[in-house]
């Protein structure tokens, strides 16, 4: 991997549950959703330092493992809204705590220029756990926000510049493009080699400065990924932190994350028809290409 010493940090700004005489028939009640099992933490060795990564497993039998990238500065405990659903749905999810997070220690903590080798790093270590741990079933991937960008390695994007891409890695999905940053996604061809399915997810309000200062460079993004098994939806009135799931339309959108994560990754037939026969709503616009 080339050194990203030398771009400028502000490339990485900062884009956050009776006793009866006549015995009585009781009314039917709604099933009881199966408690969510709580995170377990592995630390693994990342690049002389010691990474926590929080394993939330599938409820049930696991049809895939998904590599989960926060945001700049967020954590995966920000993001326990999406993760819950994905293990309802049967995923089980591995999520670093990156080292810009805010939940480390200032004097432990990365800048975001540092932190972008970091997260490199850490995306190979995790996904190679995942194969190791998980060999029986298949890996995807998925992203907030810078996390997104780092997701969307894993599947190709960069790779002509950074090489990595984790070739088990089968699908994408992402939650808001951290935008076109300069020496690296606003190089020429940067996407070219992006080689699995992809889902992105936006809005009107989806914006993070510095570079995504305007919601249509998520769209801009959608349309240079190459032409194949692309998705977009654009959730009415969302913003860059529809993520965490305080924003209209976030179960139905979550339905089509979980979907596509199913289908692409896991293969599994049923998702498949959901997805490819899901059309544009009143709150989700979906295009493909």
């Amino acid at each position: 991997m080339k050194s990203l010493r030398s771009l400028p940090l502000v490339l990485f700004a900062a884009f956050a549950l009776q006793d009866c005489a006549t015995p009585m028939v009781a009314e039917p009640t709604a099933p009881v959703a199966a408690a969510l099992p709580a995170a377990r933490h592995v630390e693994l060795p990342v690049a002389g330092r010691t990474v926590d990564v929080s394993v939330f497993d599938a409820v049930g039998q696991p049809a895939a493992v998904i590599f989960l990238s926060h945001g700049a500065g967020s954590s995966p405990e920000r993001l326990m809204p999406l993760i819950g659903k994905l293990q309802r749905a049967g995923l089980t999810v591995l999520a670093p705590l990156h080292a810009d997070s805010l939940l480390i220690a200032e004097a432990e903590r990365q800048d975001l220029q540092t932190a972008f080798m970091s997260r490199m790093a850490e995306l190979q270590a995790v996904s190679a756990y995942a194969q190791q741990q998980y060999p029986e079933l298949p890996l995807g991937g998925l992203g907030h926000s810078y996390g997104s960008l780092i997701a969307l390695m894993g599947g190709g994007a960069l790779d002509s510049m950074l090489h990595a891409r984790v070739p088990a890695m089968k699908a994408v999905a992402m939650f808001s493009s951290p935008g076109p940053i300069p020496g690296l996604t606003a190089t020429p061809g940067a996407l070219d080699m992006v080689a699995v399915p992809t889902l992105t997810i936006t809005g009107p309000k989806d914006v993070a400065q510095p570079f995504a200062s305007d919601p249509a460079v998520q769209i801009a993004q959608f349309d240079a990924l190459p032409a194949g098994d692309n998705t977009l939806l654009v959730v009415d009135g969302s913003s860059h932190a529809f993520v965490y799931g305080e924003e209209g339309g976030y179960d139905d959108a979550i339905g089509l994350v979980t979907d596509f994560l199913l289908s692409r990754v896991a293969g599994n037939a049923g998702a498949t028809r959901r997805f490819d026969d899901a059309r544009s709503s009143d709150w989700i616009e979906i295009r493909r290409r």
